[in-house]
């Protein structure tokens, strides 16, 4: 009997560093393996200029040496390695792009925004999407936040924003303090971002709103904790004042926020707060997928 492949996708995010390990099965579908996540914070070394800073481009080069073993007998056509939004903005990604190659052993494409959006609505829909479910998909990352529309798995309207929270916690909340001012501008940016595209967006309608990153991985913890049911505009005011009360963001565990997540909670949790008054959003679920389970259906087609 013919053993069925292993496949890796990997996703070089602005916040983390993903990789899936996974084997294909009979059913054209794929079996996980094994699951890993790095904080790397790439989008933390964007300096002034538009460069990359060597620190941010070693942890990159630490995370990536970490994964390689995992890739030991997989062939190359089997693996999909993509960089986002800091890799996009960087002026020096040539020298970097090469590093990181030159460290993993293969490839990597560094994707459009819009190539982006489309993976992470394939990833969160791939699981739950009815095949006429009216979907929307968030996903907030460290520099950019994608919003998707569509239809079971099938998206017809994508935007890639200039806003994630790595990025913007270091615009609002970089000496760590919360305040009900800072929360208040950081919102007010975001929308400012948003504005340009909500007629388009609203235009659509939608039956379920799903969320596909940390932020909202972050909120589902807290959720879970408190014994509630969902994600609602009037909890997320709950979370907002919960927060401004904390006062800092090494205080954010008191609030429910896992440690790992506070240095940029509050950055994605403004984003957030946009999104859901712009887009008038009564409830959020949490997805279970997201670009780099759209990158595993993509390989999937290779085979």
């Amino acid at each position: 009997m013919q053993r069925t492949p292993r496949l890796a996708a990997i996703d070089l995010g602005s916040n983390s560093f993903h990789l899936i390990l996974a084997q294909a099965t009979p059913q054209k579908g794929y079996q996980v393996l094994t699951r890993q996540r790095q904080k790397v914070r790439l989008a933390d070394g964007l300096r002034e200029d538009g460069t990359l800073d060597e620190a941010a481009i070693h942890r990159g080069i630490a995370c990536l040496a970490s994964f390689t073993e995992l890739l030991r007998d997989i062939p190359d056509h089997a693996i999909h390695c993509v960089a986002t939004a800091t890799l996009r903005k960087a002026s020096n990604r040539a020298d970097v792009l090469r590093q990181f190659e030159a460290t993993l052993g293969h490839s990597i494409e560094i994707i459009s925004g819009e190539r982006e959006a489309e993976l992470i609505y394939r990833g969160a829909t791939q699981s739950r999407a009815q095949p006429d479910a009216q979907m929307l998909v968030l996903d907030i990352g460290g520099a950019s936040t994608e919003v998707i529309v569509g239809t079971g798995t099938q998206p017809h309207r994508l935007k890639s924003l200039d806003m994630g929270c790595v990025v913007w916690q270091n615009r609002f909340f970089r000496d760590g303090a919360i305040t009900a001012a800072a929360l208040d501008a950081a919102q007010a940016a975001a929308a400012q971002e948003l504005a340009p595209e909500l007629d388009a967006f609203l235009h659509h309608s939608w039956q379920h709103v799903c969320g596909a990153s940390g932020t909202f991985r972050a909120l589902h913890d807290i959720l879970h904790a408190q014994q509630q049911s969902r994600i609602n505009g009037d909890w997320l005011q709950q979370v907002r004042s919960a927060c401004i009360q904390a006062g800092h963001c090494r205080k954010l565990g008191n609030v429910g926020v896992r440690r790992d997540r506070q240095a940029v909670f509050m950055g994605g949790f403004s984003i957030l707060l946009a999104l859901a008054d712009g887009l008038r959003l009564e409830h959020i679920e949490l997805a279970q997928g997201a670009l780099r389970e759209g990158l595993m259906t993509q390989l999937l087609t290779r085979l």
